[in-house]
């Protein structure tokens, strides 16, 4: 339960922070840009949530994590902008926030995104030894 509570205010942060800088450059409506900026919160949710990328046994982990969670933003917001209602959530002076909207798609690819990584790949690794490794030292025979 603490690991979904982590990934969700991660993938909030993350998913948020990319949906204010689209807001603040006043590019929420572009429709390109919100392919690539949820590939983004994809791509960056993918390196911080889960096992830290310093942590991994390999540096592709990590790299692969992010490949795929660009194509996973990339796809959830072809889906949201497709099956999502066009029903305004928010409204104010030039900009109004609905469910297709850029701001809104990475903010929730992010915190579902970043849920099922941190619930996935947040455990620790516990590396075993052969079985049937003697145990080191002398032996003693009588």
């Amino acid at each position: 339960m603490l690991r979904a509570i982590v990934g969700l205010i991660k993938g909030l942060v993350v998913g948020g922070g990319v949906g204010y800088g689209l807001v603040v450059s006043g590019m929420a409506e572009s429709g390109a840009l919100a392919y690539v900026a949820c590939a983004l919160v994809g791509a960056l949710v993918g390196v911080v949530c889960g096992r830290a990328p310093w942590k991994s046994e390999t540096i592709w982990t990590p790299v692969v994590k992010m490949i795929v969670g660009a194509v996973i933003g990339g796809g959830l917001c072809a889906l949201g902008r497709h099956f999502l209602p066009g029903a305004t959530l928010y409204h104010v002076e030039k900009f109004a926030l609905t469910p297709q909207s850029g701001p809104f798609l990475a903010t929730a690819i992010g915190v579902l995104y970043g849920v099922f990584v941190e619930i996935d790949d947040g455990g620790k690794s516990e590396k075993q030894g052969p079985k049937d490794q003697k145990p080191a030292g002398p032996v003693k025979t009588k």
